[in-house]
């Protein structure tokens, strides 16, 4: 037992005996409340809007979980594509949480175990109900889910509603009916496609949808998986009906050294007359033209084949080497909420994947949702099919050909050299 043995010394120990008591207070309190969690996650942005977005997605998550601090970095596109394989890889400072495309570079993670599995997750939350089989399909390996679909968004062509109404056009249905319409644009002195092709994927995806629209899906995803060759007659077919838009002068002129961004003032303007771009341009419409714009699915030209889109999938997923499982997979489940998805969606003019989410509120968005539910299929973008190093050529490939740099025959012949050499590196 502590005892004072003078006077003059009880003063001094009645203050050992407080402090002694307050520290072993203060120590039985920190035990009896639960340790805070930890969360670190690493998102891709592609502007401040879409930054400000993910900022209140995790607000809101820190709102509902308090008991877990959350670490959160965004890299804008091009930096963060740079460094996702190296966060994988790296055996500290892991991240819980990351955002990716579904596609082939998500299957190449998840094949090389650099992905961990939420199987378990995604049963005992009964996702297969939440999520359509056209949206879980293109997260899954090997009947697995990789990750948590989180938004996905609809491409198509969009025009000046009021310029097709003075000059007398409809949205053209069929190819015929649209070569029509570009043909009455030129009359006018209006270009009839917008283009901005500067950063090369905007190329890529009149690639993606003359080969979807003359060959159909599972040709088209054969084709960007290996499994049939770029100098089949079927691919050249979709290159004669591409040159014939170029023949036609129906492009902008100087598109290779135009961004989308900057494309888009041509539309506004009635300087060109349609432009195929995704949903994500929807944001971009100043507040004043927004009602003029329309959209129409890009148009039949092959009526044996049915209507499948674009529809590039994002994602997050816990990586192998996460260390707070638990608290990741908490978010995930914070994320696949219906009311979280329509708001996280309707923020950025996406389209939610959860179909008990609310459905989106945009006029234009909402359209596009249409052309999707109506879809046979859905393809991910060119890029997000195939790895990099023959992504990235074979879309400067298409941009030369685009600007009458190489004949069809050229430029199904520098297609197959990029295949064939990338595949033997």
């Amino acid at each position: 037992m502590f005892r004072c043995l003078s006077l003059p010394a009880a003063g001094f120990c009645r203050i050992i005996i407080v402090s002694l008591v307050v520290i072993l207070s203060a120590q039985a309190t920190e035990l009896s409340e639960p340790m805070k969690g930890a969360l670190n996650l690493r998102l891709m942005v592609s502007g401040g809007e879409q930054r400000l977005v993910y900022q209140r997605l995790i607000e809101r998550f820190e709102r509902a979980y308090p008991q877990i601090d959350v670490r959160h970095r965004e890299y804008e596109q091009e930096d963060y594509k740079a460094r996702i394989e190296t966060w994988l890889r790296q055996p500290d400072d892991a991240p819980d949480v990351l955002f990716y495309f579904a596609g082939y570079l998500m299957a190449e993670f998840y094949r090389e175990g650099l992905v961990r599995p939420i199987t378990n997750l995604w049963q005992s939350r009964q996702w297969d109900e939440a999520f359509p089989p056209s949206v879980s399909g293109v997260v899954m390996h090997d009947g697995q889910p990789m990750g948590l679909p989180i938004s996905y968004y609809h491409w198509g062509i969009y025009y000046r509603k009021s310029l097709f109404k003075r000059l007398g056009l409809t949205p053209p249905e069929t190819w015929n009916e649209f070569l029509e319409v570009g043909e009455a644009l030129k009359a006018e002195g209006i270009t009839p496609i917008a283009l901005g092709s500067e950063a090369r994927w905007p190329a890529a995806a009149w690639f993606d949808y003359l080969n979807l629209r003359t060959n159909g899906l599972e040709f088209h995803k054969d084709l960007l998986a290996g499994r049939e060759d770029f100098d089949d007659e079927r691919v050249r077919r979709v290159f004669n009906a591409w040159q014939d838009l170029i023949d036609r002068n129906f492009f902008l002129s100087g598109h290779s050294e135009t961004s989308w961004r900057s494309a888009l003032p041509y539309l506004y303007q009635r300087q060109a007359g349609m432009m195929l771009m995704g949903g994500f341009v929807v944001p971009q419409f100043p507040d004043q033209l927004v009602e003029d714009m329309g959209l129409f699915p890009f148009p039949t030209m092959n009526s044996g084949h049915p209507m499948a889109e674009e529809a590039p999938t994002d994602l997050l997923f816990i990586p192998s080497r996460a260390r707070n499982v638990k608290e990741a997979e908490l978010f995930l489940q914070f994320v696949a909420r219906p009311d979280i998805q329509g708001w996280f969606n309707r923020q950025l003019g996406t389209i939610a994947p959860n179909r008990q989410a609310p459905e989106p509120e945009d006029r234009l968005v909402a359209t596009g949702n249409a052309i999707l539910q109506r879809a046979s299929g859905y393809s991910q973008f060119f890029d997000r099919q195939m790895p990099r190093s023959k992504s990235t050529p074979a879309m400067d490939t298409f941009v030369h050909f685009l600007n009458g740099g190489l004949s069809v025959d050229a430029t199904l012949a520098t297609l197959t050299s990029i295949l064939e050499r990338t595949d033997q590196q």
